[in-house]
């Protein structure tokens, strides 16, 4: 069954958007590379000043647009990194409300992620890159929507990451896959350079609110 959003209240980019084709100049890579420091350590005076504080603001906006997906429906999120914002309140709600939720699973360093499905008290392992995922003999599965993290984004909601590309890769093998970002506020920057390979988020939840791209909520 294809689940369906109805998302009223929120404008949701086209999944089959992506960003055109364009060559991209050493010095934006470069830029991409210096803003990543820049964003960490933004990103983690965020999370010590407001940390789970900006986490459950952060959940009860997640709520309000993810609540519109179908029930049932699967969202898959991650288990969050020394400052990434948490999104495990907002896991625990979407399972209170009747949706499945999933973890990525990195099964090689230039594939597309894999989500197995998790629920609270369900045992976890450790996975490359520290990170941590279901068992294996939790379903895999497609999530309908994805929760990722980031070290920032801007107004066309843009995502910057490590570089890993993990992301990229699973939304260009699923493009039917909804994506929005989960980050504190003060990660927001005028501009994130951009690669041909690189996917526009449909949202952007922090704990102010849900940040829509800015062609389409203008």
């Amino acid at each position: 069954m294809a689940y369906q959003c109805n998302c009223t209240g929120f404008m949701v980019r086209n999944p089959d958007t992506k960003t055109e084709a364009f060559e991209v100049s050493h010095s934006e890579i470069s830029e991409k590379k210096a803003m990543r420091e820049d964003a960490r350590r933004i990103r983690m005076g965020a999370h010590e000043m407001y940390g789970m504080e900006a986490a459950e603001k952060a959940t009860k906006h997640g709520m309000g647009l993810l609540g519109s997906f179908e029930k049932h429906a699967i969202i898959g999120a991650y288990w969050p990194m020394d400052d990434e914002l948490d999104p495990r309140f907002l896991m625990l709600e979407l399972a209170r409300a009747g949706y499945q939720t999933a973890l990525p699973v990195v099964t090689g360093k230039d594939s597309p992620l894999t989500f197995r499905l998790w629920g609270a008290g369900d045992p976890l392992e450790a996975g490359s890159f520290g990170t941590q995922h279901p068992s294996a003999d939790a379903p895999t599965v497609v999530p309908n929507a994805l929760i990722v993290p980031l070290l920032a984004y801007d107004e066309d909601c843009y995502r910057l990451g490590w570089g890993g590309g993990f992301y990229d890769r699973t939304l260009a093998a699923h493009s039917e896959i909804k994506a929005f970002g989960f980050a504190f506020g003060a990660q927001i920057v005028d501009h994130v350079p951009r690669e041909a390979h690189d996917w526009p988020l449909q949202g952007v939840i922090t704990e102010e609110g849900v940040i829509l791209p800015r062609k389409l909520s203008a």
